[in-house]
């Protein structure tokens, strides 16, 4: 099965850089999950959660605005406002 290649970025630095099996996040329409092969997207975060879940494990940031973009080939690229652990 294919993974997400996901990159979240904050003001200062990179919050996280790596693969996920899915991925939660807070827009402004609602939480979305974004899956392998997901079509194309672009959205503005809200304040919340972004959970990545991969291998059974889950990691958890907390956003608080933002861009969520979906691109081809299952890349996924988060610019927050703020982002912590």
């Amino acid at each position: 099965m294919h993974n997400l290649k996901v990159i979240i970025i904050g003001k200062d630095k990179i919050a996280y850089e790596g693969e996920a099996e899915s991925l939660f996040v807070p827009t402004q329409t609602g939480i979305i999950e974004v899956l392998p092969m997901h079509m194309q997207l672009i959205s503005a975060l809200s304040s919340g959660e972004v959970i990545i879940k991969k291998e059974n494990k889950e990691t958890r940031f907390k956003v608080s605005g933002g861009v969520l973009e979906v691109r081809k080939k299952s890349n996924v690229i988060i610019l927050a406002d703020m982002v912590s652990e």
